[in-house]
């Protein structure tokens, strides 16, 4: 898994498996929008109430973010 991938999960996940790849994580996500829990997933507590589909979008906010900061530094 890249850094950026790692730092965006770990931004808003406390858990998740370490034998997923980053592209399986968000899958699991957006096929499970309205779901309030995936047993292999924990959201931090301030983004659980929101759909998991706006979760993933955060996620990959995050790691375009993360990609633009360490690439101008």
């Amino acid at each position: 898994m890249k850094s950026s991938e790692q730092f965006a999960l770990n931004q808003w996940l406390t858990y998740y498996p370490e034998n997923l790849t980053y592209e399986q994580i968000i899958n699991l996500l957006r096929e499970n929008p309205d779901e309030w829990t995936i047993e292999e997933l924990t959201v931090w507590e301030v983004a659980e109430q929101y759909p998991f589909d706006l979760v993933a979008d955060f996620i990959e906010d995050t790691k375009k973010s993360f990609i633009r900061h360490t690439e101008t530094v």
